[in-house]
């Protein structure tokens, strides 16, 4: 009874403190108005647009729609499932965009903190030290700084879910049956992880597999964990989860690269890399303080935590001593030559270069410094694991991470304290400063089609009030053939065009029409006393790309659904008594 109180105790003092951290790391955004730095502001206009599709439509759209332009394809290129999911959570009663926007970020720091904490656990890690990487992790400068310096929400979610989706695999990998928990959590964190950054998604996949290859290929035990029943269990869950995204991830893969980003912006991802590089030079990496500001942007600190580098290099040594070589050791060894080589490929120019293709649209090489961070705290987490098997003496070493983190968590709260002040989160409804955003946001305007002159040409304008369900008409009396300027941002591959023929874009982005020249004929056929309107019909495009997306994500959604019913049943006819 003794053992259990005292459990009891210490779960609800570290549900406790992890709460009031998290509330300490939060509370800007629970207490203030604030929009705080870089695109902060921007992800919540597109959730609140998102919105707005889900409410007219009941269903998510690939387009945003404004005033300036309409069929402007964001959410088929960039974390469309991430804005449904906060969009439709925007529509709940009570809530709005603000809200659902706000709930989301403490639903990643959660993720990320409790994620590290159940690694620790099952790593054989007692309940207080099992608070030590996800305390590493959240307090970090840089991580904060994605919150409050850059405002990537897409990026921090997909980041916030890596120490999720390790833990409740890991779980999957070793319990002998399928458990609710475990597989929830799984999907839960793997749909947010590919439904949201696309940078995010490739980069941190890729250091997964190549971190896995070389721990199968040097620790002998992995690889005694692979057996066909665990691979099934895990693609029973992680597949369905990657294809709910499928209804924008298969457009991304077909048309990216016909889209300005996809086109040409290779060439300008590597002038950014290039103007960008010395801000994570070794003076800027390398410090204590976090006072250090980018673009001149309070809080937007990208500090490593010199103190808990520190204490992982000392404990490298201590570990060996301790472990020899014994598995732990080797883990240890393994993420600490991984981190090491991010490092040094982060402040590389050349080497960022000379990747292949999709990861020169890395654009900042200080977005690798989020895997930096999941290096370090894997690292302190297996070092711990090893010290607490040695002697009574290297045990005590496990306590010299308590200053350190008290250190981080006081500069956290800090850097959180000193929060960028911008324009008031109430504005989201209002038009013009979305629409000032709209007009220069081109990344996923179509530039594989000729440009056309388009100065000359009468405009053709679909007005925002008329687009219902991606549907919308207009009549002109133009001339048959003619050509017009339109205010459509997408590339033909996305929107059908009925009464007109697509002919190129202007140099902005904007498609260019020839009038059906054959319509009159008909017209007059059918009705010889019509005037001569002609009515122009957008609706969104049937390729196969897209009816194939929209497919696999249904697809995706049932499997997961029926396996999640599946083990609720299952577990319910466990628990029930024999008679």
């Amino acid at each position: 009874m003794n053992g259990r109180f005292a459990s009891l105790r210490a779960g609800f003092i570290g549900i406790s403190t992890s709460a009031v951290l998290i509330g300490a790391l939060a509370w800007p955004m629970l207490f203030t108005n604030s929009s705080f730095g870089g695109d902060w502001f921007h992800h919540l206009w597109f959730v609140w647009h998102q919105s707005l599709n889900i409410r007219a439509n009941h269903v998510p759209g690939l387009f945003l729609d404004t005033s300036f332009s309409v069929y402007y394809p964001q959410y088929a290129f960039y974390g469309g499932t991430i804005y449904a999911l906060a969009g439709a959570l925007a529509l709940a009663p009570g809530s709005s965009p603000a809200t659902a926007y706000v709930f989301t970020y403490l639903l990643g720091l959660m993720a990320a903190y409790w994620g590290w904490y159940w690694i620790g656990r099952i790593a054989g890690l007692g309940r207080w030290f099992a608070h030590v990487p996800g305390l590493t992790f959240a307090t970090s400068a840089a991580y904060l700084t994605l919150i409050y310096g850059r405002g990537d929400w897409p990026e921090f979610l997909g980041v916030s879910m890596i120490p999720l989706m390790i833990a409740s695999g890991a779980s999957v990998v070793k319990a002998k049956r399928l458990n609710v928990g475990p597989s929830l959590a799984l999907a839960g964190s793997s749909i947010v992880f590919f439904g949201s950054h696309d940078l995010t998604i490739l980069w941190a996949s890729t250091l997964f597999v190549i971190t896995g290859l070389i721990i199968l290929a040097c620790i002998p035990d992995a690889r005694c964990t692979i057996r066909g029943p665990v691979i099934a269990r895990l693609a029973g869950l992680v597949v369905p989860a990657l294809l709910v995204s499928a209804w924008y991830l298969l457009p991304t893969v077909a048309y990216a690269s016909h889209t300005q980003i996809g086109h040409s912006g290779y060439v300008e991802a590597r002038q950014t890399l290039r103007a960008t590089i010395e801000i994570v030079s070794w003076h800027n990496l390398f410090t204590l303080s976090r006072a250090n500001s980018v673009y001149g942007v309070p809080g937007f600190a990208l500090s490593l935590p010199i103190l808990a580098i520190f204490w992982a290099l000392a404990s490298i040594p201590i570990s060996i001593y301790s472990g020899r070589l014994s598995t732990e050791v080797r883990m240890l060894l393994i993420f600490s030559g991984v981190t090491v080589v991010i490092v040094v490929l982060m402040t590389n120019l050349g080497m960022l270069l000379a990747l292949p293709k999709p990861y020169e649209l890395l654009q900042f090489s200080y977005r690798l410094e989020n895997y930096v961070l999941v290096g370090l705290s894997a690292i302190i987490l297996t070092a711990l694991v090893v010290v607490q098997k040695g002697t009574r003496r290297v045990r005590v070493w496990r306590w010299t991470i308590v200053p350190v983190l008290v250190v981080s968590a006081i500069g956290a709260i800090q850097q959180t304290d000193a929060y960028p002040h911008a324009i008031p989160r109430d504005y989201v409804t209002a038009g013009f400063v979305g629409e000032a955003f709209a007009q220069k946001y081109l990344d996923y305007s179509d530039e594989s089609l000729p440009i056309v002159d388009g100065e000359s040409l009468p405009d053709l304008n679909f007005p925002l009030a008329a687009v219902h369900s991606d549907r919308v008409s207009v009549s002109t009396h133009l001339p048959a053939g003619r050509r017009v300027l339109t205010n459509i941002d997408t590339g033909p591959y996305l929107v059908q065009v009925t009464g007109a023929t697509v002919v190129g874009r202007a140099q902005d982005g904007f498609l260019v029409l020839a009038l059906d020249p054959n319509a009159p004929a008909r017209r007059a056929a059918r009705h010889p006393a019509s005037t001569p309107t002609e009515t122009i019909s957008l609706g969104p495009a049937t390729g196969l790309p897209i009816e194939l997306g929209r497919i696999l994500t249904v697809m995706g959604m049932a499997i997961l659904a029926i396996q999640i019913i599946r083990l609720l049943l299952m577990g319910r006819w466990r628990a029930a008594p024999r008679s």
